[in-house]
């Protein structure tokens, strides 16, 4: 199978080098030219829970050129889309887009990281969630499912892709911003009771949105879904990884999407506002730090002092 892997990520190398291990013809599409460069001429990296490889695959930063893909997965984090609020809108408008029939849905329930470009670390493994957009149970989405689980991602068919997406929404926003702000990884969260009592908080308000929004769950217990996973797991989330790098992070796509929905509702959400507004704070100090020039504070008081 021919397949296009737009995103050359953390998350995108470990499905794309997967997959190519298994034998499809993967070419990842990426907007970074160094990333892309890497990638041709020393390879994929793969490493961590499914094995070392170094993986030899094509890779371009745009689509002129390339042979017509059975398969385009789009693997970016919420940055790499058009409206970050709402994970389902991005379903619908791929949909509108290029007609239901050619779009299905996915989550996924994996971890990774990516330590060096061209390099995926594949830190924990979970299943892969696909769905028809319409909920129907196709020969198409078996096949996806299929090939994924052949290429040692565990996969399953779900029924409500909507609901499906929104619960993982639900989870990032219940554990993304917190590791962030506080550095802590997911098992560190569980085992610092202030931070655990916060996160209760956090959930509080984000399970008061979904029922306003008359959101159904795929997942009946979503707190204690979250609460698990940050007992059991100590991987970094990717909004961790790019506070760390200084690199814009997807807070607008989960927070502070969330608080933008309960103001609509006109839920109060005083916690993920706050929370939202921390790690603008943290994300922007990083960013200069370690990107940007250095600052005249001198000139800026005198400047702050003429106004």
């Amino acid at each position: 199978m021919r397949i296009v892997m737009f995103g050359a990520g953390a998350m995108g190398g470990i499905y794309g080098g997967l997959l190519a291990l298994n034998g499809c013809d993967v070419t990842f599409v990426d907007t970074r030219p160094a990333l892309v460069e890497t990638i041709r001429r020393d390879g994929l990296r793969l490493e961590g829970v499914r094995g070392d490889h170094v993986i030899r695959v094509n890779a371009a930063t745009d689509i002129d050129g390339l042979a017509p893909a059975d398969l385009v997965v789009v693997f970016t984090d919420s940055n790499g889309t058009s409206d970050a609020a709402r994970m389902a809108a991005h379903v619908e408008t791929l949909s509108t887009v290029l007609g239901a029939s050619r779009v299905v849905a996915g989550v996924s329930m994996n971890s990774g990281m990516s330590p060096a470009p061209g390099c995926s670390r594949f830190t924990n493994a979970g299943v892969t969630a696909v769905g028809e957009v319409d909920g129907s149970d196709t020969p198409r989405i078996r096949g996806i499912a299929r090939m994924l689980a052949d290429a040692g991602l565990a996969s399953e068919v779900v029924s409500d892709a909507v609901s499906m997406i929104w619960s993982k929404f639900v989870l990032n926003c219940g554990v993304n911003v917190l590791s962030a702000v506080t550095g802590l990884r997911l098992g560190e969260i569980s085992r610092t009771p202030e931070v655990d009592a916060i996160q209760d908080r956090v959930i509080d308000e984000i399970l008061a949105v979904v029922k306003a929004k008359g959101v159904t769950l795929t997942d009946p217990d979503p707190r204690g879904s979250i609460k698990d996973i940050c007992r059991k797991r100590f991987n970094k989330p990717s909004m961790l990884q790019h506070v760390e790098a200084g690199r814009r992070t997807e807070i607008d796509a989960i927070n502070g999407a969330l608080v933008r929905e309960a103001h609509a509702l006109g839920v109060p959400v005083p916690v993920n506002e706050t929370l939202v507004a921390v790690l603008k704070g943290l994300e922007k100090s990083r960013q200069q730090a370690l990107h940007g020039p250095e600052i005249d504070y001198v000139a800026l008081e005198k400047a702050a002092a003429g106004e």
